[in-house]
């Protein structure tokens, strides 16, 4: 009997390994212009948003779970959206999710030196969320990693972000503002599976081409 119990202990441990070491997916939606890391498949459900000045506008909730870890890709579509909305997307944004715990970290990001902000928050039951929002070619995103307090932080997640244009090119900026090319591909960058696309081939950084 012990050794039965041994036995099937030691297959639970192996079969909770091979569910840990399932790889994560590179992802990318051409509709949202955005490429990340996903644990699984992503759950798409479009909703509304509501801006700074209550209004509502258009968007989608791409979601991916793993083991009780939630991750969140939120893109909000602001093309009909007054200037000074846009101006105050990630702002507001980081208002609303501000609401949702104590705030344990606040303050400014980048990706691709596209501007943003970060928040670490500790919520009532002990998880952490991780929230960080950019605003580019007139869509807001909000990155939102819901984690056990055992989780490590979500790395992989927030750092496989990759913004795109209307025609699939890796949104990127120079220290000075200038748009530059990233010639490095989906595939090479996010090291997931090979991406369909118009993305370029290449090593490093050049000057974008109108």
């Amino acid at each position: 009997m012990r050794l039965l119990g041994i036995v099937a202990g030691a297959l639970a441990l192996v079969l909770s390994s091979g569910a840990q070491a399932q790889p994560w997916i590179s992802y990318h939606s051409m509709e949202d212009r955005f490429a990340i890391w996903f644990p699984s498949e992503p759950v798409i459900e479009n909703f509304e948003w509501i801006d700074a000045h209550d209004d509502a506008r258009p968007a989608r909730r791409y979601t991916a779970e793993r083991d009780g870890d939630v991750f969140t890709v939120i893109a909000i579509d602001l093309t009909e959206a007054e200037w000074d909305v846009k101006r105050a997307a990630y702002p507001h944004a980081a208002t609303l999710y501000r609401q949702k715990g104590n705030v344990t970290y606040d303050g400014w990001a980048h990706s691709d030196r596209i501007d943003g902000h970060r928040l670490q928050i500790t919520q009532d039951d002990g998880r952490r969320l991780y929230f960080v929002t950019h605003f580019e070619g007139d869509i807001l995103y909000i990155l939102d990693a819901n984690v056990s307090p055992r989780s490590p932080p979500p790395g992989r997640f927030e750092q496989g972000l990759q913004l795109l244009d209307l025609e699939g090119e890796r949104v990127r900026y120079d220290l000075e503002g200038n748009r530059i090319s990233r010639t490095d591909d989906l595939h090479d960058a996010l090291g997931g599976a090979d991406l369909d696309g118009p993305i370029n081939l290449g090593q490093g950084d050049q000057f974008f081409q109108q």
